[in-house]
C-alpha cells in the first residue's frame, strides 16, 4: 500500500468515527428522558411501591417511540453506528435475560435495584470505545454508583441510585446535546 493510500484510509476512518459520534449524540433526548425516568422510578419506589417501575417502563417505551418518530429521518446512519446499535441491542436482550434469572435467585432489593445501573454502565463503556470518552467515563460512574449502592440501606439506596444513576444518564444527555449544538 502506498503512503497516500494509507493516509486516505486513515482520513476515511477518522471521518467515519466523527460521523458516528455526531449521529450518536443526536440520541440525547433518549438519555434525558430515561435519566428523568430513573429518578422518578427510584424515588417512586420509596414513596409508593416498587411496582412504579412497570408504569415507568411502559410510559418510557411509548415516549421513546414518539421521540424516535419525531427524529429526523433524512440523515443516513453511519455503518459503524448501525453495528454498535445492533451490538447494544443484543447485549441488552442478554442482560434482560440475566435480570430475569436474578429475580429467581434473590430477593435482595439492593442487588436487584443496582443491577440495571451496573449493566447500563457496562453498555456505556462498550459503546464509548467507539463513540467517545464521555460515554466511557459516565459508564464507569454508573458502575461505581451501582456497586456502592449495594451497601446502602433503603431508602438511601434508592436516593443514591436516583441521583447517581439517573443523574449520570441525564449528564450523558446534556453532554451529547452540547455536542449536537456545537456541531450544528
Amino acid at each position: 500500500m502506498k503512503t497516500q493510500e494509507a493516509l486516505d484510509q486513515i482520513g476515511y476512518l477518522q471521518k467515519l468515527i466523527t460521523q458516528t459520534r455526531l449521529r450518536a449524540a443526536d440520541g440525547y433526548p433518549f438519555f434525558l428522558l430515561w435519566g428523568f425516568l430513573w429518578i422518578v422510578g427510584y424515588t417512586g419506589s420509596i414513596l409508593w411501591s416498587h411496582l412504579v417501575w412497570v408504569g415507568i417502563l411502559l410510559a418510557g417505551g411509548l415516549i421513546s417511540i414518539v421521540i424516535g418518530f419525531k427524529k429526523k429521518k433524512g440523515l443516513p446512519v453511519p455503518p459503524l453506528l448501525k453495528k454498535i446499535g445492533w451490538l447494544m441491542l443484543i447485549l441488552f436482550v442478554y442482560i434482560a435475560f440475566l435480570f430475569n434469572q436474578l429475580l429467581f435467585t434473590t430477593d435482595n432489593l439492593q442487588v436487584i435495584f443496582s443491577f440495571w445501573p451496573f449493566h447500563i454502565g457496562l453498555l456505556y463503556i462498550l459503546a464509548g470505545i467507539f463513540v467517545g470518552r464521555s460515554l466511557v467515563l459516565i459508564g464507569c460512574w454508573l458502575i461505581f454508583a451501582a456497586v456502592a449502592g449495594i451497601w446502602l440501606p433503603s431508602p438511601w439506596h434508592e436516593i443514591w441510585l436516583a441521583a447517581g444513576g439517573g443523574g449520570g444518564v441525564i449528564l450523558t444527555g446534556m453532554i451529547m446535546r452540547r455536542q449536537v449544538i456545537k456541531n450544528a
